[in-house]
């Protein structure tokens, strides 16, 4: 007995060790979460003299590839210690197809890299440099891989992060909100005519700590259904606890907020993209959106605050900065937004939260989703004769409309059926591993350039950019590791709130990257969450334990 006690010292010593290394790797995966998710969204140039809006995109770039291979540095030293304690340990998770999806497209970007024919011309590696500045280069995307396997090998998700999260993107609506009634506290902007006040703020395609109102758009809606589908699904802290601090009571108007006040940023921002995602990830969330009583009550206040900030926006604008009274219009929306949150109110009172061992309600769901898409589309009829006058709204209907009865045009989406069209010209040049990263602008026709007095650099697609860029290797890999990820998430969304919350945000991006750029501005954000669904640790920890 004495010498198997002494035996196992040693192997207890090791065990202890181990554990103690899991968890300093789990530390820096929980710091780039934070770094990319929380921290990143708000940096900008630190140089106020020359603008914060002048080298944007370079200076969040840097933030991303200093944090992102600090902690890639850190979590390799660590495992190469363990390695170096016990050679024979070696990693013991397996490699799934989204594993193997995710590392085949970091192969087809090097191959794409290193064969292109611009490979000479251009800095391949790094991308577009000044002016255009997009910095989507071999070496980002190859990060946003390394993202995705330090989050999704170490993170065990806390929900404090997204609490933190929501903190975030509450400022960075706070700000765009103000600056567009021209008010810029952070003097973000050069052209001040007082202290905090701009001239031409209409005007100006730069807003809050992200810049571009096209990257604006990704960023809010992903806050827009993350911090929502947070309020909605994540049950208060008093009902699990009873804590009252950081991730307590009050997360839950928090992410309320958050998500409103993001609604109302994409309002005024002038894309249409953020729309698209939040409208159709939505619809089809509606099957979790009816589990119970209590989930519709708070979707329902959750809908009614959205409509909230949207009359609350025309209402400032015709009042305040127009000096019109004709808010007649409005009333149906008032009306409608009383009831929603009368009914959300009564019905969050009722009924008990999640019950992970409830069956979900597909059949309910998909009956509900095919009546709002048939009432969706008789309300894109009547609604969008209306013409491309008016505002967002009025503008994705008509455009909706057109292309529905089989009108399309060039100039919609603000060119992007002109850059698609000619870019789907130019694939069979390169359609296996592409012409390089970032390299859209080289083989887009020149001849195309200048059309509605814009260059075009990018495809305003990211699946169309892939397919360019690094051809049909590239985007099959890039669209099974999408599939993969979304097929992991799906399994265990009822049963934890976190994941479905994750899986909104993760749904929403993927479909306004049918209209948007990628860009390390907001992009990493996509990795983070896609690390988060396929964690683990996530999948398997419990909910009660990340309150």
């Amino acid at each position: 007995m004495a010498n198997a006690s002494k035996a196992s010292f040693p192997e207890r010593k090791k065990a202890a060790m181990y554990a103690e290394i899991d968890v300093w790797q789990g530390r820096a995966a929980r710091l780039l979460v934070i770094l990319l998710l929380c921290v990143q969204p708000l940096y900008m140039n630190p140089d106020r003299d020359i603008g914060r809006y002048f080298g944007l995109t370079y200076h969040k770039w840097v933030f991303f590839v200093a944090s992102t291979v600090f902690v890639l540095l850190f979590v390799i030293v660590i495992w190469a210690l363990r390695i170096s304690k016990n050679p024979k340990i070696l990693p013991q998770d397996k490699l799934g197809i989204t594993d193997w999806a995710v590392l085949g497209f970091a192969v087809v970007t090097l191959l794409s890299t290193l064969l292109s024919p611009f490979r000479n011309e251009v800095n391949i590696w790094v991308g577009i440099p000044e002016p255009a500045g997009r910095y989507d280069g071999a070496l980002t995307q190859l990060l946003y891989v390394s993202v995705f396997f330090i989050v999704s090998r170490w993170y065990r998700p806390n929900i404090k992060d997204l609490v933190f999260f929501g903190i975030s993107a509450s400022l960075v609506g706070l700000i765009g909100i103000f600056q567009f009634y021209g008010m810029d506290f952070f003097r973000l902007w050069p052209n001040h005519v007082a202290d905090f006040r701009v001239d031409d703020f209409f005007n100006i395609f730069f807003r809050s700590t992200i810049g571009n109102v096209n990257i604006l758009a990704t960023f809010v809606c992903i806050a827009v259904l993350l911090c929502g589908f947070l309020y909605i699904r994540v049950p208060p802290a008093s009902k699990l606890n009873g804590s009252k601090k950081l991730a307590g009571v009050w997360r839950q108007p928090l992410w309320l907020a958050a998500s409103a006040i993001n609604f109302w940023l994409m309002d005024i921002g002038g894309s249409d993209s953020a729309l698209v995602g939040v409208l159709v990830t939505t619809f089809l969330a509606i099957p979790f959106l009816i589990e119970n009583k209590k989930i519709l009550g708070r979707a329902l206040i959750l809908f009614s605050s959205w409509i909230a900030v949207f009359t609350l926006q025309r209402l400032f604008f015709e009042v305040i900065i127009m000096d019109r009274w004709t808010v007649t219009g409005l009333i149906p929306f008032v009306i409608a937004g009383v009831v929603l949150a009368a009914a959300g109110v009564v019905l969050a009172k009722m009924g008990n939260e999640i019950d992970p061992e409830a069956p979900p309600k597909w059949r309910l769901g998909v009956i509900l989703i095919a009546v709002f898409i048939v009432a969706g589309l008789v309300g894109v009829e009547v609604l969008g004769r209306g013409g491309h006058g008016g505002g967002l709204a009025d503008r994705l209907l008509f455009e909706t409309r057109e292309v529905l009865h089989g009108n399309i045009h060039p100039e919609m989406g603000s060119g992007r059926v002109h850059i698609w069209q000619n870019a789907l010209s130019v694939i069979a040049y390169n359609p296996i591993i592409g012409s390089g990263p970032d390299t859209f602008f080289q083989v887009f026709p020149e001849e195309a350039q200048g059309f509605m007095d814009a260059r075009f650099d990018t495809a305003h697609n990211e699946y169309l950019q892939i397919l360019v860029c690094q051809g049909v290797l590239g985007l099959l890999a890039y669209i099974v590791f999408l599939g993969g990820v979304f097929l992991k998430g799906i399994r265990k969304a009822f049963k934890n709130p976190l994941i479905m919350a994750v899986l909104a945000a993760f749904v929403g991006y993927g479909v306004q990257a049918f209209f948007n750029i990628s860009l390390p501005i907001v992009s990493q954000i996509l990795w983070v969450l896609a690390g988060m669904l396929a964690s683990v640790k996530f999948a398997e920890t419990p909910f009660e334990e990340l309150s």
